[in-house]
C-alpha cells in the first residue's frame, strides 16, 4: 500500500491520542508528582575527616527529635544521606571527598513558624555542643530554609518559549529554502508531535514537573523539524536531477525517504542519548520518569518522520506541483498569445 493511501490511518491514530489527551488534560491535568509543594527544610549537616559512627548518628537523630518536640513542631518527612555509604547529594548540598559527610534533612509544612524552627535550631546546637560524642561541635551545621520549585519552573518555561521561537524561525527557513509545501508539512508534523507528547504524558500519567510538559512539547517539535529537514534536503537534491523532475509526488517522496531513513534513525538515536544526558544533568529527582519523558521527545517525532510526514507530503507535494504546472501552462499560453499579437 502506498504512503499516500496510509495517511488516513496515521492521521486517525494521532487524532485519537491527541483528543484523548486533551480530554484528560482538561479533566485531570498532568501528573505533577515530581513537584514538591512549597515547604521548609531543616538540615543537620556533619562534615569531619573522622567518620561519624553509628552511635553518634543515632545520638544526633535523638537530639533532633528532642529539639523538635521542645519547639512543638513535627516534620512530615526525613531524608538521611551518608556520604560513606550513599554518595548522593541533595540540591544545595555537596558531599566532600572524604566520604564521611552525614546529612539529616527534615521536611516541614510551609506554614511552620520560622520562630519555632529557630528555637529548634538553638536547642539542637546546644545539645550537640554538650554531647561529647562529636569530634568538635563547630563541624556540625544546622540550618533551615523555605524551599519552592518556582525558580526552576520559570527556567523551564523560558526554555520552552525559546525552543518554540527557534522552531518558528526554522520553519520560515524551510519555507524560503525548500518551498511552502515543505514548510506546511513540517508545521503539521511539529504541531502533531508537540500535542502527541502532551497527550501521552496525560494518558500515561507519567510524573512530571509543573512546566516540564511544555518544554518536552517544544523539544519534540524541534526534533521533528530536524528529521523533516533531513528529508527536505534530499527532496531538493533529487529535484535537481533531470530524472527526478519527472517523478510523481509519491515517487519523489518515496525515493527521498528511502535515501534518508538511516540518517533519520541515527539522528533519533543521537537525540535520545543527548536528551537523556541533559535530563540526568538537569533534574536531581524522579530519574526514571524524566528519562521516559526524554525518550518520548525522540520517539514521537520519529513516528511522524517515518510514517505521518511522508504520507502527508505526498498529498501536499502533489497539490503544489499541480498548482505550479498550472501556473507554468498559463504563463506559457500568455507568452504565446503575446508573441502572436506582436507578429
Amino acid at each position: 500500500m502506498s504512503k499516500n493511501k496510509l495517511l488516513p490511518i496515521w492521521a486517525a491514530i494521532s487524532a485519537v491520542l491527541i483528543i484523548a489527551g486533551i480530554v484528560l488534560m482538561a479533566l485531570l491535568g498532568f501528573n505533577t508528582a515530581l513537584d514538591q509543594p512549597e515547604h521548609k527544610a531543616f538540615d543537620v549537616y556533619y562534615n569531619v575527616v573522622v567518620d561519624l559512627n553509628e552511635e553518634s548518628k543515632a545520638s544526633l537523630e535523638a537530639h533532633c527529635e528532642d529539639a523538635f518536640s521542645s519547639a512543638g513542631i513535627s516534620y512530615s518527612d526525613r531524608v538521611t544521606l551518608d556520604g560513606q555509604s550513599d554518595p548522593v547529594s541533595l540540591t544545595g548540598t555537596s558531599f566532600s571527598e572524604t566520604g564521611n559527610d552525614f546529612l539529616l534533612r527534615y521536611t516541614f509544612s510551609a506554614d511552620t513558624e520560622d520562630s519555632a524552627l529557630a528555637a529548634a535550631k538553638t536547642a539542637l546546637e546546644s545539645a550537640i555542643a554538650a554531647d561529647g560524642a562529636f569530634a568538635t561541635p563547630a563541624e556540625t551545621y544546622v540550618s533551615y530554609a523555605t524551599v519552592t520549585q518556582q525558580p526552576m519552573n520559570e527556567a523551564i518555561w523560558r526554555g520552552a518559549v525559546g525552543i518554540a521561537v527557534a522552531v518558528v524561525v526554522a520553519l520560515v527557513y524551510v519555507a524560503i529554502r525548500f518551498g511552502a509545501g515543505s514548510a506546511l508539512t513540517g508545521l503539521v508534523a511539529c504541531v502533531n508531535d508537540a500535542f502527541l507528547v502532551l497527550a501521552i504524558l496525560a494518558i500515561a500519567r507519567i510524573p512530571v514537573y509543573a512546566f516540564a510538559p511544555m518544554l518536552y512539547a517544544a523539544i519534540a517539535a524541534m526534533v521533528s523539524l530536524t528529521f523533516w529537514l533531513i528529508r527536505c534536503i534530499r527532496l531538493r537534491e533529487n529535484a535537481k536531477d533531470p530524472a527526478g523532475s519527472v517523478l510523481s509526488a509519491e515517487e519523489a517522496v518515496g525515493n527521498a525517504c528511502a535515501a534518508t531513513n538511516k540518517t533519520v534513525l541515527l539522528t533519533a538515536l543521537i537525540a535520545a542519548i543527548l536528551l537523556i544526558v541533559c535530563a540526568a544533568c538537569t533534574f536531581t529527582t524522579g530519574a526514571m520518569p524524566v528519562f521516559a519523558e526524554a525518550l518520548l521527545c525522540a520517539i514521537v517525532p520519529l513516528y511522524s518522520a517515518m510514517l505521518l510526514a511522508p504520507a502527508l507530503h505526498c498529498k501536499v507535494k502533489a497539490a503544489f506541483d499541480a498548482a505550479k504546472a498550472k501556473r507554468t501552462r498559463y504563463t506559457g499560453k500568455k507568452k504565446s498569445a503575446k508573441a502572436e499579437s506582436e507578429n
